[in-house]
């Protein structure tokens, strides 16, 4: 099932897998309700797809990090599972001291031709095990840095 991102525009531009045709439509009136839509195209194709109604795309990665919680003089190695412009999702070799709500230093590198550093504050928003979702402090500071990374 392909996952389409929609935006903030609501529109989505819909590609048939069988004869390729292209149709932009708005999604809006799908937000508060179905996120899975079958749809069928001109030619007679049936396919699904899911609506994914982030602000930004979220980009799956692999990036090994670190994280440090200054507060329990605690230091972690890390993996960044994905990223986008406004947080991160990652997963703790060992177990954690997180919970919800406490500020992390967190460091890492892109994979992009610069390897550039991303330093910066987050907040834990939610844990699951050793899985961690984090908003960024200030993504303001990050949109240079990731604007044109996170371009698929």
């Amino acid at each position: 099932m392909e996952k389409v991102y929609v935006g903030r525009t609501n529109q989505v531009k819909i590609i048939c897998p069988k004869c390729e045709l292209e149709k932009n439509i708005n999604v809006f009136k799908f937000k508060d309700t179905h996120k899975r839509l079958k749809v069928q195209c001109k030619c007679g194709e049936e396919f699904r797809l899911t609506l994914d109604f982030r602000k930004y795309y979220r980009k799956k990665v692999q990036l090994a990090g670190e994280c440090f919680i200054h507060e329990k003089n605690e230091r972690d190695d890390i993996l960044i599972i994905d990223i986008s412009m406004t947080g991160t999702n990652f997963t703790t070799f060992k177990p954690h001291n997180f919970s919800k709500d406490d500020l992390v230093e967190l460091k890492f590198n892109l994979d992009n031709p610069m390897k550039t550093e991303i330093h910066t504050t987050i907040k834990i928003k939610w844990i699951n095990d050793r899985n961690v979702g984090a908003q960024f402090n200030n993504p303001k500071l990050l949109e240079k840095d990731l604007g044109f990374y996170l371009r698929k």
